[in-house]
C-alpha cells in the first residue's frame, strides 16, 4: 500500500509539473513585452506651480501668464496622429534585436497663455530636460546638433529610411506636414489675449533615469516696443517643471 501511494504521489507531482509548464507557455502564448512611462509632476512650494485639475498639466502662472506642460506618451501620439505617417512614435515598426517597440521620442505639448501683457514669447531652442545625473537632453527644435551619435541612436531610419521589408508607408511619405501643424516654433510672440502650442521633442529617457527637469530658459516676458516683430526683449524670467518617472518594459497580455 505504501509502494501504490508513493507512485500516485509521483504521478500527480508529474501532472503538477507538467499542468505548470503548460500553464507558462500559454502566458509566454498570450503576452508580449512593451515599453511603459508614466510621470509624477514635483511641485514646489508656492502657488507659482500648479496641476491643472482638467487635464492634469503641470502649470506655471505668474500676473496673468500662464505656461502649460502637457506629457505625451507614444499611445496619446498614436491617438492623435495616424501611426503610419506620424514622425513621433514607431508604431509597427519592428526594431532588430528588440521584442518592443521602444519610444523614438520624449515629448512635452507646452501652451503659452497670455491675459496682461502686451506680448510674450517662448523659444524652444532655450529648453533643456536636465536629468538626474546632471546631464542634459536637447530639443529637436534646437540650433544645430542636438544629440551625441556616441549616446544616442535614432531609429527613426527604420521608419523614414527608404529600407526594405520593414514598414510599408516611409521613404515615398513625407512625415514633414505632421512636423509643420503640431511642432512649437521659434519666433512666435504671443499677444496680450491671446495663446499659442505646440510639441517639444527630446530623445528618449535613458534607462536610468528616475527624475529629471524641463527647463524652458530666459522665458520672454516683455519687450521694449509693443508691436510684434519690432523691439529686443527686455524681461526674462527661467521656468522649471519637475518629474519623477517610472519607464521601463514589462510583459503584459497580449493585445490581439
Amino acid at each position: 500500500m505504501r509502494l501504490i501511494a508513493k507512485h500516485i504521489r509521483v504521478l500527480l507531482c508529474l501532472a503538477l509539473a507538467a499542468g505548470g509548464c503548460a500553464t507558462l507557455r500559454s502566458l509566454e502564448s498570450h503576452s508580449q513585452r512593451e515599453y511603459f512611462i508614466e510621470l509624477e509632476p514635483v511641485l514646489p512650494a508656492g502657488d507659482t506651480y500648479y496641476i491643472d485639475p482638467i487635464d492634469s498639466s503641470v502649470v506655471w502662472s505668474e500676473q496673468g501668464v500662464q505656461v502649460k506642460v502637457k506629457f505625451y506618451d507614444d499611445a496619446m501620439l498614436d491617438a492623435e496622429y495616424d501611426v503610419r505617417f506620424t514622425p513621433y512614435t514607431l508604431t509597427g515598426v519592428e526594431i532588430p534585436g528588440l521584442d518592443y517597440t521602444p519610444p523614438l521620442w520624449t515629448v512635452f505639448e507646452v501652451t503659452v497663455i497670455n491675459r496682461t501683457r502686451e506680448r510674450v514669447e517662448l523659444d524652444p531652442t532655450q529648453t533643456i530636460l536636465r536629468l538626474d545625473d546632471s546631464s542634459r537632453l536637447l530639443c529637436r527644435q534646437g540650433a544645430g546638433g542636438w544629440y551625441d551619435k556616441d549616446e544616442f541612436f535614432d531609429y527613426s531610419y527604420l521608419k523614414w529610411g527608404g529600407q526594405e521589408g520593414n514598414v510599408r508607408y516611409h521613404a515615398s511619405l513625407d512625415r514633414n506636414p505632421i512636423w509643420n501643424k503640431s511642432e512649437y516654433y521659434r519666433e512666435k510672440p504671443v499677444r496680450k489675449g491671446s495663446r499659442y502650442s505646440g510639441k517639444l521633442t527630446f530623445p528618449p529617457l535613458p534607462a536610468e533615469t528616475k527624475s529629471f527637469t524641463l527647463e524652458v530658459n530666459d522665458f520672454i516676458l516683455a519687450f521694449d516696443r509693443f508691436q510684434v516683430g519690432y523691439g529686443n526683449p527686455v524681461e526674462f524670467t527661467d521656468l522649471k517643471f519637475h518629474f519623477n518617472v517610472d519607464h521601463g518594459v514589462r510583459w503584459v497580455e497580449n493585445k490581439e
